[in-house]
């Protein structure tokens, strides 16, 4: 870079990633200061050095492309860390939350977008933005060391139906609208597309992924990249079949879930890059996207906001009560799981970007879409973060044998049982 005055936005790459890997380490290391989860403060710090505030740097090309590969990552580690066996034991219970989650939002955002005089098109749009989540909370969780908790693995696993359903309704909105003379086809390609590649996957990358990590002759770092590769792949492919490049991550989490499940080294070094890299730069990257304009524009906006956040909630909590009335969960696991599944990110942008284009939202549409975007980001993770002190709280709170009453041995040896059922 010749010239080394203050020219912004920064145009030099490597400058950009260092000022972002710098922003990462700083705001993640203050906010832990204040008990707040670290995506939080990256997520505020990426809106304030975006181009919609201070305009410090641009998404392109470091912040995007990072961006994109983290929520890629993070939808890998989910489809990773499922605990495939709890899944198949509980598969009613995941399919039928995974229902809920789409189906109740669904209804609720199509029925307030018609009583706020949207086209049906906009309507079903909007509630196929609103009916998907993201876990972007999914990293809290994991430090939190949750993630064998049932309802967390009903809600994981619930993700992939959810968010399917969400790009499926997406597919067939957009075929109507765009006036697509292919018929059925053009919205049944996707997903014939879509499940060709989960079975095609599911019988060639557990074996190949077997036979490569027991190769003496293949190193640490040649496997960690043949999973890096997997996992770009797979999410390319599904982009080329029509759907979202997340289902794919999660189809190569999946995939790798059980040859990864012995490789305990390899699989933390996996982690360790994301949480490194890739994860923090997704959260930066949401906060860039943010424009500062929407707070002080136009005045109908915070109202919409309001009526979508509130649909939001309620959709995404009557989903989990319902379940968790079903199956028996506690009142802190049902508030785990909302906060798991409330955030919108990856296929509510995607369905935004994608109605914008038809013409199908309009300015003020996408403002409110953003707003619940960071909001929902902002709120999920601190509600799991409660959740899980409350957890915490509770084994602390727990006495140990020798404070322990003699005449309550019975009781304590039934008590002692209940933290083993969680994977039951």
């Amino acid at each position: 870079m010749s010239d080394m005055g203050l020219n912004l936005p920064i145009q030099d790459p490597i400058l950009q990633f260092t000022l972002l890997a710098t922003m990462a380490l700083l705001v993640q290391l203050t906010v832990k200061r204040f008990h707040l989860p670290g995506l939080i403060g990256l997520i505020l710090g990426g809106m304030a050095i975006g181009p919609g505030a201070f305009g410090i740097l641009p998404r392109e090309p470091v912040a995007e492309l990072l961006g994109q590969v983290g929520l890629v990552y993070i939808m890998f580690q989910a489809g990773v860390e499922v605990d495939l066996g709890v899944v198949k034991q509980h598969k009613t219970e995941v399919t039928a939350f995974g229902l809920l989650s789409f189906g109740v939002p669904a209804v609720l955002t199509l029925s307030a977008a018609l009583l706020l005089q949207f086209s049906w098109s906009g309507a079903l749009l909007l509630a196929a933005a609103f009916s998907s989540h993201t876990l972007v909370a999914y990293p809290v969780v994991q430090n939190m060391n949750l993630l064998g908790r049932r309802p967390v693995v009903t809600a994981v696993g619930g993700t992939l139906l959810t968010d399917t359903l969400a790009l499926a309704m997406l597919a067939i909105v957009i075929q109507t609208v765009g006036g697509d003379n292919e018929g059925a086809w053009g919205w049944l390609a996707p997903l014939v597309l879509l499940v060709g590649l989960v079975v095609v996957a599911f019988a060639i990358v557990p074996r190949l992924a077997r036979r490569l990590f027991a190769a003496s002759v293949t190193s640490r770092a040649e496997k960690a990249l043949f999973v890096l590769v997997v996992v770009l792949l797979m999410a390319s492919l599904t982009e080329v079949s029509g759907t979202e490049a997340i289902l794919g991550a999660f189809l190569a989490g999946l995939c790798l879930n059980q040859p990864l499940k012995n490789r305990a080294e390899l699989h933390e070094h996996l982690g360790f890059v994301g949480r490194m890299i890739f994860i923090p730069f997704f959260f930066v990257d949401t906060g860039m996207r943010i424009d500062l304009s929407v707070f002080t524009g136009d005045t109908r906006v915070w109202g919409l906001t309001a009526v979508a956040i509130a649909v939001v909630i309620v959709g995404k909590s009557v989903a989990v009560w319902i379940t968790g009335w079903f199956y028996d969960y506690s009142r802190m696991d049902r508030l785990l799981m909302v906060g798991l599944t409330t955030p919108q990110a990856a296929a509510t942008l995607a369905v935004t970007v994608t109605a914008s284009e038809l013409g199908a939202f309009d300015s003020l549409v996408v403002d409110v879409v953003i707003l619940v975007i960071l909001i929902s980001c902002l709120g999920g993770p601190l509600l799991c973060g409660y959740a899980g002190r409350q957890f915490a709280d509770q084994r602390h709170d727990e006495p140990s044998d020798k404070d322990r009453p003699q005449h309550a041995d019975e009781s304590r040896q039934e008590t002692s049982e209940e933290p083993k059922k969680d994977l039951s």
